[in-house]
């Protein structure tokens, strides 16, 4: 029905409408410093921890808790969710604005967490979630005695 040179042009129009839309649509490259970050992505940022308090019965004991953590920026881009002193991401989000991610915390102490803006290599905003206790640890053993 079609000869060649009809399917060769075919696709040769496709490819060019494809580039020419996508060239128009290309953001220019933004440089890595400090000064570039959008200042309303910092400050609109919301990040937060649910439940943000984790009590367990006796201090020094782990906590457990499923946490979920949610956050919402201005602008739309790359963004990793970071444990305090850890290197390695928890998880991260491309060309997102919002997220949540659900975790399985498990600590006998308060841990901080940050969203970094990947782009920038930047802490935009951090989260903690502070573990508590109803008894306090005492250092002497109670023997139950019945005479």
């Amino acid at each position: 029905m079609f000869s060649k040179q009809d399917k060769g042009l075919v696709l040769l129009i496709f490819f060019i409408g494809n580039f020419s839309s996508a060239s128009a649509q290309q953001v220019p490259m933004q440089k890595n410093d400090e000064k570039d970050i959008p200042a309303q992505l910092t400050a609109q940022t919301k990040f937060s921890a649910l439940p943000a308090k984790c009590i367990t019965l006796t201090q020094g004991r782990q906590c457990f808790a499923t946490v979920t953590f949610t956050w919402k920026t201005a602008i739309k881009g790359n963004y990793c969710l970071y444990q305090e002193g850890n290197k390695e991401a928890l998880d991260c989000w491309f060309n997102q604005k919002q997220n949540t991610a659900i975790f399985e915390f498990e600590s006998s102490e308060t841990l901080h967490y940050q969203l970094v803006a990947y782009d920038y290599d930047k802490i935009i905003s951090t989260t903690a979630i502070e573990v508590s206790w109803v008894h306090k640890a005492s250092p002497r053993k109670r023997r139950w005695r019945l005479f």
